[in-house]
């Protein structure tokens, strides 16, 4: 019973750490655009761009930190 119990905690687990798509903008506000993880802004090196708070133009990097881009690479906003 308790391998059982362990077993699904464990699958629980898994599932319940996967990445999400969703960045969380300093005011509070999300940063999707919607459709399933893809920017309307651009990308840059294969990264979706995004466009910050304050008009400024990030993608992800692999570290999960945002790296800064030229605001004319966003072709939003």
């Amino acid at each position: 019973m308790k391998k059982m119990l362990l077993i699904s905690t464990l699958i629980l687990l898994c599932f319940s750490c996967g990445k999400d798509n969703t960045t969380l903008e300093p005011g509070g506000t999300d940063n999707t655009s919607g459709s399933g993880g893809s920017s309307g802004c651009g990308y840059h090196n294969g990264k979706p761009l995004h466009l910050g708070s304050s008009g400024g133009c990030y993608y992800i990097n692999s570290s999960g930190n945002r790296t800064y881009v030229t605001r004319s690479e966003c072709k939003c906003g």
